[in-house]
């Protein structure tokens, strides 16, 4: 189905939003009375700007609120990272990082704020647009990417706390909702992607300008993505396969493509938050970046890499996705001629001199004005080929899942074992995914979610204190980075708790407002 629709360019929509970026624009933009809906949405015009606006809240605000979470918690809290700043790291950071959160961290709250601050304004969005005089095609087409982008926020926030309470419309401040199970969250997140992907238009038949948006290619990753967490196993492969199928997506014949500065929206992504540079008129860009990268290269050298996850690297033979993944103290920076030698900062700064390949700019493209207009990738082709291996693997069809391993070790010049089945096809999937996708916010929730040959969560045997990350770090580890400075503690991960941290707390704050509807995570206080 084409949409038939007004489609402006992102660029377009941008112009709209005054200095301040999309918060100025959509607060001028109220949804929450009558009177200000039928000012706004009256015609296909109107109603396709708003659409298009409310992409910018899938990362809902500045760095520290929700791009922060992602590294913080997807990466940072695994054995893919360090909190990294050893000279700036604060407690609220550092807790969470090392498994001793409480129910009053600030940026577990900050977080959760922004993803219901989000659901909130794709709800209205849905209210004004329902009741809009326009034709039935273009409304249910613009809903449905509104119900993708709160079903993106439903995701995040299942997979961080567990059950949470589910709003689906406007209420008033005295309405205080109780968590939902966990299984009704994917229940709401599956049927709404599932009523998406009915909807949205392929991606092929979008312009150009225009493949930022949701398509159904993009509700069936992300479909795929709800049913292997909630271990749907033979939904999640049909899912894939379908992407897979649809021809719409393919891999970069090379990794390094993927995080060159100026790729955006090519064959191999899927969703990817938009960014540009201009400051007048003043467009969103890339804020978080700078956070990720060291000092001497102007960052705020947060979230460094481990070296246990170099190692892992290492020990397959990747190089290749290596070079592009981690940024290394005194060597060449892959696809930057003016990096022969990165440079880390010094030691007592940074806990492993190893920073992310995939967030970094090089020299040549660094706009003047200081703002990176580098994309962040949240969906991608890569990503659906290993989820239908997974899939495939958990339920023995060996055949079908090595196929796609084999398509994403290909690219990277590693040799795929076809004769692998059972628990060691798994676990070379899972082994797979860490190395594709390092860095990309991931890593804790698969860690979180998959489990092990007696049915108990991968990431009990990888934190605690007898966990392998722990372990390697204070019995194993030749590191001469990490060693050096125990600023950050080298036993990160000892307190992790199997009874309490498969799930963040929920904030202390939220409990509070709703006057004791929200109950706490287990073992939290």
């Amino acid at each position: 189905m084409k949409p038939i629709h007004k489609i402006l360019s992102f660029a377009s929509v941008c112009l709209l939003m005054i200095a301040g970026g999309c918060n100025d624009f959509l607060d001028q933009v109220r949804y929450t009375s009558e009177v200000e809906q039928s000012q706004y949405y009256n015609t296909v015009e109107e109603c396709n700007t708003t659409t298009q606006v409310s992409y910018r809240y899938i990362d809902y605000s500045t760095w520290w609120e929700t791009l922060n979470w992602r590294f913080l918690s997807g990466e940072a809290s695994s054995d893919n990272g360090w909190l990294g700043n050893t000279e700036g790291a604060t407690a609220e950071y550092l807790v969470v990082g090392h498994y001793n959160i409480d129910a009053g961290n600030v940026r577990n709250e900050a977080h959760w704020i922004m993803l219901y601050k989000s659901i909130g304004r794709f709800n209205s969005v849905i209210e004004g647009i329902t009741n809009a005089p326009i034709d039935a095609n273009s409304k249910k087409l613009f809903i449905a990417e509104q119900k993708f982008l709160r079903a993106w926020c439903y995701f995040d926030l299942v997979r961080n706390w567990g059950g949470v309470p589910i709003v689906l419309k406007i209420h008033t401040p005295d309405v205080h909702l109780p968590r939902s199970t966990a299984r009704q969250v994917y229940d709401l997140i599956i049927n709404d992607l599932k009523e998406c992907a009915e909807i949205l238009p392929r991606r092929s038949e979008y312009a150009a300008a225009d493949r930022f948006r949701a398509s159904k290619g993009t509700a069936l990753t992300l479909l795929a993505k709800a049913y292997l967490y909630a271990e749907e196993w033979q939904n999640a492969e049909i899912a894939a396969k379908q992407v897979i199928d649809m021809g719409d997506y393919n891999l970069e014949p090379s990794f390094g493509t993927l995080w060159g500065y100026n790729y955006k929206n090519g064959q191999e992504s899927i969703f990817e938050t938009q960014y540009a540079s201009s400051a007048s008129p003043d467009l969103p860009y890339n804020d978080f970046q700078k956070m990720i990268q060291s000092s001497p290269d102007g960052g705020w050298r947060w979230y460094s890499i481990s070296s246990h996850l170099e190692k892992a690297y290492k020990a397959e033979g990747d190089s290749i996705r290596l070079q592009w993944t981690i940024n290394r103290h005194g060597l060449p920076v892959a696809g930057d001629p003016a990096k022969p030698a990165y440079n880390a900062g010094t030691r007592s700064q940074t806990k492993s001199g190893r920073y992310s390949r995939k967030h970094y700019v090089p020299v040549a493209q660094r706009p003047a004005n200081g703002r990176v207009a580098l994309n962040n990738k949240i969906l991608r082709f890569a990503d659906v080929l290993l989820m239908h291996a997974e899939a495939c693997a958990m339920q023995n069809k060996s055949t079908e899942a090595l196929a796609s391993l084999k398509r994403v070790r290909d690219r990277v010049n590693l040799t795929t074992d076809m004769s692998l089945t059972g628990w060691n096809l798994i676990n070379a999937v899972r082994k797979d995914r860490r190395l594709e996708l390092a860095f990309e916010g991931d890593r804790l929730y698969d860690l979180r979610r998959w489990k092990d040959e007696n049915g108990e969560p991968v990431i009990n045997s990888v934190f605690g204190p007898n966990g392998s990350f722990v372990k390697y770090n204070t019995q194993t580890s030749t590191d001469s980075w990490e060693l050096g400075n125990t600023r950050e503690l080298q036993n990160k991960g000892i307190n992790f708790d199997p009874s309490k941290h498969l799930l963040w707390p929920i904030p202390t704050s939220q409990i509070v407002a709703s006057e004791g509807a929200v109950e706490q995570n287990p073992n939290y206080f």
